[in-house]
């Protein structure tokens, strides 16, 4: 037993040494790209909620046109999300980048809506 370690005490040391593999700098400037859209398509959806009249109209029909009136930011961010899925996947097809650009871009808009329907209510019931 006493062997073994000495004789991988070497090779564990000299792994030490090896510099770890440098992150593709594609990857993470796309990842950054798409973090910023991301977070201004949700900035967008607040800053319209906020500035939205919520004492007429129910809030999910609210929410629905403030994330409506965000459609620029989300076709951007959509298109970022096919290119960073080709990027990562390059056998993907662009159609089949398109379907999983959509269908995240559709999560985050979901839950974007959702968010604003709670803040539309606290607003309503602040009013009451």
């Amino acid at each position: 037993m006493r062997r073994a370690v000495a004789l991988l005490l070497p090779v564990l040391i000299a792994a030490c040494d090896v510099a770890p593999a440098r992150p593709d700098p594609k990857g993470q400037q796309l990842r950054a790209e798409l973090d910023k859209l991301t977070a201004d398509f949700g900035k967008c959806v607040d800053d319209k909620i906020a500035a939205a009249d919520v004492s007429k109209d129910p809030a999910g029909s609210i929410a629905i046109e403030a994330v409506k009136a965000c459609r620029p930011i989300r076709n951007a961010l959509t298109l970022k999300v096919a290119s960073f899925d080709r990027f990562g996947h390059p056998n993907h097809t662009p159609e089949q980048a398109e379907v999983v650009a959509q269908a995240s871009v559709g999560v985050i808009e979901k839950e974007l809506r959702e968010k604003a329907v709670v803040t539309i209510v606290k607003r309503q019931n602040q009013m009451k």
